[in-house]
């Protein structure tokens, strides 16, 4: 087992403050793909960029730990359940290796097993990256007490708490009781895209007519994510008559097997085309015209923030997180959580206005623009770390 960076850094340092950073290990055990992955490959490539010494540590085998290796970026993968004691001792073994000065452990298990081992290596630097509201994660009572110790854990031990949305930082103002000064409000960025993505032959993929208007939804398919009520209403709209709207569903998850037979009940078959994981994503939002995201319960999620910046409109549930940085009827469009007939009336609003359509999203991308960029999220990245040293 290699506990140690598959590959090494030996940049010479710079002028920026990321120069002045020990050794920093980040910790992401997930197993399945999100968002979380997205944002920890942006954090190495600064990293790296910087000259910054670090190690990803991961599950082998996951997503995470492909694109790490397949970028070159250093990486220490774990061949054990995410659930097994040992991790803590592998951690220890990490940081001491790599003399690190500061630990960055993102989602509930990640930060239990960095807890301890910062405890028991007396590293100084802690910090806790979260990505979402842990209570709503989880239906079950016990999965949700078992993640927010986790939280409180980290609270105890001094920890410094980066959060991804505004209704995250509730959450742990509100429930946790950490202090203001030990809390970083940093919305995920992303980079502007360098050239436009290749166009998705969506004839090829689907079969669909020409004339169809593309809805999708994008994302782990979870209970959260709401697939129930869209589907729901794209068959509203089926029965109505409306033969156009085509669904696209991007991704894969424990919900598939039911998400599917959904499908059929509703006699959706035609209008529905399951896509499995893509990592092609940016190509298949060239043929999107309104991607849908009716979550129960959300951050601010990378799908809205890569529609925004291809100038593709948005219709989702209206969420804290969400909405505090989108403007309902300008840069996106809003319906009320869970309800299917809402959800319909507004579809059938951008079915019938193709131009109101692209303004919505020409407005969300100058939105992007302005108030979404990686770079500004990789400042605050640094200047929670640097607060964590202190």
């Amino acid at each position: 087992m290699s506990l140690v960076p598959q590959t090494g850094m030996s940049i010479a340092a710079n002028a920026s403050g990321w120069s002045s950073l020990p050794p920093i290990v980040i910790v992401c055990l997930a197993i399945r793909h999100g968002g979380v992955d997205v944002r920890i490959v942006q954090t190495a490539r600064k990293l790296r960029e910087e000259g910054c010494n670090f190690v990803v540590v991961v599950i082998q085998g996951t997503g995470l730990h492909r694109t790490l290796r397949d970028l070159d970026l250093p990486v220490a993968a774990l061949p054990r359940s995410r659930l097994d004691p040992r991790v803590v001792l592998d951690l220890v073994r990490i940081i001491r290796r790599s003399q690190a000065g500061l630990i960055d452990a993102h989602n509930g298990q990640s930060q239990y097993w960095a807890a301890l081992a910062a405890l028991a290596t007396g590293l100084r630097g802690r910090v806790a990256t979260v990505h979402s509201v842990y209570r709503e994660d989880h239906a079950r009572r016990w999965r949700q007490k078992v993640h927010e110790s986790a939280l409180h854990l980290c609270k105890r031990l001094g920890f410094g708490f980066l959060t991804v949305s505004s209704n995250v930082q509730r959450y742990m103002l509100d429930e946790f009781g950490v202090s203001p000064s030990r809390l970083l409000l940093s919305r995920n960025g992303m980079e502007d895209l360098a050239e436009p993505p290749a166009p998705f032959n969506l004839r090829r993929e689907t079969g669909w007519p020409e004339d169809s208007v593309v809805l999708a939804i994008i994302g782990r398919l979870d209970p959260r994510k709401g697939h129930r009520f869209l589907l729901a209403a794209l068959a509203a709209l089926v029965r109505d008559g409306e033969r156009r709207a085509r669904l696209l569903v991007v991704g894969t998850g424990r919900e598939e097997a039911a998400i599917r037979a959904k499908v059929r009940e509703l006699q959706l078959d035609e209008y529905v085309h399951f896509t499995g994981f893509r990592s092609d994503v940016l190509s298949i939002l060239t043929a999107v015209d309104v991607l849908c995201l009716p979550s129960t319960s959300e951050g601010l999620p990378y799908s809205v923030i890569e529609a925004a910046r291809q100038s593709v409109p948005t219709l989702a549930s209206r969420l804290e997180g969400t909405d505090d940085i989108f403007v309902d009827g300008e840069t996106i469009l809003f319906t009320r959580i869970g309800d299917a007939d809402d959800i319909r009336d507004k579809l059938r609003f951008l079915l019938e206005n193709p131009d109101r359509r692209r303004g919505i999203g020409a407005a969300a991308r100058q939105m992007f623009l302005k108030d979404l960029t990686v770079e500004r999220m990789l400042g605050e990245t640094l200047e929670i770390y640097t607060r964590a040293l202190r």
